[in-house]
């Protein structure tokens, strides 16, 4: 019988709406290289489709570089331009300089928005994407970005 007493109050903490705080929107930003596969476990290799033809890569799973790893993103005529900050820009340097001849991989929210085959060591920690996206994509980019550098300030 107590448990009608408890009742009134269960229901006004069930239908009560949440109160949220402002989370700023989301983008995901991956940088892969292509990998044979050989010797690794299935969990450390995943197969991605690379458009326009629809071939099929096998790639570290675990990024090389990452939007934590963004300290910048402009758009011009050419394409989009991503910078990265220290811990990137040593990771992709290391990526292309042992991977000539395989394939590099950028993955933005789940699409794969550029697939060059490593040609040459990129060691200023900046990549260059012959390619336009959208321009609300280009803005989240650009506010992961300012907060990276923010957080990078306070540390």
């Amino acid at each position: 019988m107590r448990w009608i007493y408890l009742l009134p109050g269960f229901l006004f903490l069930t239908f009560q709406p949440a109160q949220a705080g402002h989370s700023p929107p989301k983008v995901v930003l991956r940088v892969h290289v292509q990998t044979t596969g050989e010797g690794q476990s299935a969990l450390a290799v995943t197969t991605l489709t690379i458009p326009p033809n629809g071939e099929q890569i096998m790639v570290r799973t675990l990024p090389e570089v990452t939007e934590k790893d963004l300290v910048d993103a402009q758009q011009d005529t050419s394409g989009l331009h991503l910078k990265f900050n220290h811990v990137g820009q040593v990771n992709l340097s290391a990526v292309t300089a042992q991977n000539q001849g395989r394939i590099l991989v950028v993955v933005l929210d789940g699409y794969v928005i550029y697939a060059p085959n490593i040609d040459e060591q990129i060691i200023n920690g900046e990549l260059d994407i012959p390619r336009q996206i959208n321009s609300q994509v280009l803005q989240f980019l650009q506010e992961v970005a300012r907060r990276n550098v923010r957080q990078a300030a306070k540390a």
